[in-house]
């Protein structure tokens, strides 16, 4: 899946995380989930993450999902209907 078409979605393990103050994430970790309310694409997470190398930025993205904080949500095509709803 290329970079600028993965999309993110924040589990329920995620948000239970990212809500704890005693959760023991690391801060990169707790920012990168409060970058992913609901939806994100992967850009705007680079983007949020601006003062972080790219590479850092995936290992933490690979990290998270490995963790099942997070999950990468299929690419649809521009036009197409989306399976999973934004969050409002």
């Amino acid at each position: 899946m290329e970079r600028e078409r993965r999309r993110y979605r924040q589990t329920d393990s995620g948000r239970k995380a990212w809500e704890s103050r005693h959760s023991g994430l690391p801060p990169a970790y707790r920012r990168i989930l409060g970058l992913i309310q609901g939806t994100a694409c992967c850009d705007e997470v680079f983007a949020g993450m601006h003062d972080c190398s790219s590479r850092e930025v995936q290992g933490w993205l690979d990290e998270l999902e490995t963790l099942c904080f997070i999950e990468a949500l299929p690419f649809a095509s521009p036009g197409a209907a989306s399976e999973f709803p934004q969050a409002a």
